[in-house]
């Protein structure tokens, strides 16, 4: 994943020179990504409990891509 990343990142510094702007990617520390997974995590118990499924739903994405990204920065 790291690898894909990389690439990733090469390749908008690349487009980042050619068109002369300076765009930097965010790259959140490990207490934002728990404030976010907490959040989302609220979210989700939210949309249970008050029966709203686009906050279910939103919930568990943001928990989802908060925890995918907590496991891949420990390798």
């Amino acid at each position: 994943m790291h690898a894909f990343v990389g690439k990733l990142n090469g390749s908008f510094e690349k487009v980042n020179k050619f068109f002369r702007i300076s765009i930097q990617l965010p790259n959140p520390s490990q207490k934002t990504i728990r404030v976010g997974s907490v959040f989302g995590l609220f979210l989700l118990i939210f949309g249970l409990i008050g029966g709203f499924k686009w906050s279910t739903i939103g919930g568990l994405l943001v928990v989802l891509s908060n925890l995918g990204n907590l496991l891949s920065k420990k390798k």
